[in-house]
């Protein structure tokens, strides 16, 4: 099996959020005039819906499980090593661990963006028997950036092990079969935002991972804070911000909460949006990308609140960057924000 490559030099936590924003920043004309074609149909088709069609759509994607495209994880439950019975992990884009890593499973799936064939890693929170192989599938992977969107304790329920390091315990050792990982704080400090509206609670930190054979590799973890459990943040620009400091990394981007496939979907799929935007592709209806991104990542997107919450930040964005001027949009936009606003309460 194929070795872990050794870590190029890696971008800082200050260089990556001082760069040029590609969501943020205004479009050129030329730029404008290919977005606003295939933005307007989007915006048509969502506003047509409105938040009460779009839970009727979601309705209809139900969510299971079939095991018979999960092996590797109903083999591995005697070990300890899925967080919940009932959140599987496909067989057909599991990440696989290499050598000299003592076994290869870890609940953990590509996911695909229409330019990037593994533009995301989604994973389960890590447990403490599985934070070894956490850490060494970031070193594996090259992994750049890890959003990290739950607590470790929410609701009186352990969500996620305490697998990253602090300000308290700024050094964090981890073995796996007689294979060490170490994991060091590097800098820590809240995210600053550039949109003025973001109201999360983001806390960014470079962590040094150093594993077998030497190899080292600086990354990027966000801590977002004040995500709800099954729920749903304010529909502002604050995700697309993290999405877009995230955009120019090489390696696959680490996406978890607790199970791995609610918040976690929700960030998939409005990066998958916000690639086709970018790319210049014809922007697809939510239930067709919520379906190609559950063929990745099994059961992604939890709650009718979270697929409309993908979909209001998208109308937001566009209404932000004055993408929606045509007569009446507006105004459908606004009847939108107040159903909204009723659905997710």
């Amino acid at each position: 099996m194929s070795k872990i490559k050794r870590s190029k030099k890696p971008r800082s936590a200050t260089t990556e959020r001082s760069q040029k924003s590609t969501v943020l920043d205004e479009p050129t004309t030329i730029e404008r005039k290919q977005q606003k074609k295939q933005i307007l149909k989007f915006v048509a088709r969502t506003l047509e819906k409105m938040p009460q069609g779009l839970r009727a759509e979601f309705s209809t994607m139900k969510r299971y499980n079939d095991f018979e495209k999960m092996k590797a994880f109903k083999n591995a439950q005697e070990n300890g090593k899925n967080r919940y019975k009932d959140v599987g992990c496909l067989d057909n884009n599991r990440v696989k661990l290499n050598s000299p890593w003592p076994h290869e499973y870890i609940h953990a799936n590509y996911v695909a963006v229409p330019t990037n064939p593994q533009r995301f890693i989604c994973t389960q929170a890590p447990l403490e028997k599985t934070c070894a192989d956490f850490w060494y599938m970031c070193l594996q992977e090259r992994v750049e950036f890890i959003f990290m969107l739950c607590n470790l304790t929410e609701k009186g329920s352990k969500k996620c092990y305490e697998y990253y390091p602090n300000k308290k315990k700024d050094v964090l050792e981890f073995e796996e079969g007689g294979q060490k990982i170490t994991v060091k704080l590097e800098s820590s400090s809240q995210f600053q935002f550039r949109a003025p509206d973001a109201k999360a609670k983001v806390i960014a930190s470079e962590v040094l991972i150093e594993g077998p054979g030497g190899n080292s590799l600086k990354t990027i973890h966000y801590h977002w804070n004040d995500w709800p459990d099954r729920g749903v943040p304010a529909a502002d620009m604050a995700i697309l911000e993290l999405l877009d400091q995230a955009r120019p990394s090489k390696g696959p981007i680490v996406v978890h909460c607790s199970a791995g496939i609610g918040r976690t979907g929700s960030v998939v799929m409005l990066e998958y949006v916000m690639d086709q935007l970018i790319s210049g592709q014809s922007i697809e209806d939510g239930d067709k990308i919520l379906v190609k991104i559950r063929e990745q990542r099994n059961n992604s997107i939890q709650t009718d609140a979270q697929y409309l919450f993908v979909h209001q930040v998208i109308l937001n964005y566009f209404r932000k960057k004055k993408l929606m001027e045509e007569a009446g949009v507006q105004e459908a936009h606004d009847a939108f924000i107040e159903q909204y606003k009723k659905s997710v309460v």
